[in-house]
């Protein structure tokens, strides 16, 4: 899998071009061609990625921000998704521009925080070193599979479980089974993994298993479910992508 064409958009007002920088670690997979949607102007930043041998050309956002996204997305024909978005934990029903990105997006995106710092530590890449949440779902068997065409760029994947009930002994041991199995998917493709399990509420403790293991980008799929049905569900991808202060990677 190459990823010719990123589309790279924010609507932070003073944008930072680390963000973007970044993301260079896609020349590895053929990456070609940047294309930035701002909500305001940003001056100097093709000249600047013109350094890596990246072409970018730069729209501004006409109307509402997702929707122009989409549709950028969609006329472009880009791989991939990156937003840095203003984020909005005052809404009770979970709306955020976030939110509306990854239930209506049909290619993977990726939510760069918002006015987070980039320590000399993430400084190599995003994918350097990964936090993989899978549950075994069809949701995750597709991320698991669009994760695996990344290993020229991840050095190290840390595959978290998050375990919201008791398990029976049995099924402790078949859990240890799939954790196996699917660390050694990873070891025949070439990408240094472990497995673990965490038990809890699963946004906080894939949160928490980043922090615990220095992690650059959390990696999830998400079933595009509607925002009332995911509310409801067990899904957590959305909460994750809204609070996490590393880069959060959801394939649809």
């Amino acid at each position: 899998m190459q990823i010719r064409k990123i589309l790279y958009a924010t609507g932070v007002s003073q944008p930072k071009f680390s963000e973007v920088q970044r993301l260079t670690e896609f020349c590895t997979l053929g990456l070609e061609e940047v294309i930035f949607l701002h909500a305001t102007k940003v001056e100097g930043w093709e000249t600047r990625l013109a350094e890596y041998g990246i072409n970018s050309r730069a729209f501004l956002v006409e109307g509402q921000m997702t929707r122009s996204i989409l549709d950028v997305a969609h006329r472009e024909g880009v791989s991939l998704i990156a937003a840095s978005l203003k984020r909005d934990r005052s809404s009770r029903i979970g709306r955020s521009l976030t939110r509306d990105l990854l239930r209506l997006s049909r290619v993977p995106v990726i939510i760069l925080p918002e006015n987070v710092d980039v320590s000399e530590s993430v400084q190599e890449g995003v994918f350097t070193h990964i936090i993989f949440a899978d549950d075994w779902s069809a949701a995750s068997e597709k991320a698991r599979g669009y994760l695996l065409n990344f290993g020229k760029i991840i050095k190290e994947l840390e595959i978290v479980y998050v375990l919201d009930k008791k398990l029976s002994v049995r099924d402790m041991g078949n859990l240890k089974d799939k954790l196996s199995q699917t660390r050694k998917i990873f070891l025949d493709h070439g990408i240094d993994a472990e497995a673990h399990v965490y038990a809890g509420e699963p946004a906080d403790e894939v949160m928490l298993a980043a922090q615990d293991y220095g992690a650059t980008c959390i990696v999830m799929g998400t079933t595009g479910k509607g925002l009332l049905k995911e509310l409801l569900s067990k899904s957590y991808s959305y909460r994750v992508a809204e609070a996490s202060v590393v880069p959060t990677l959801v394939i649809p």
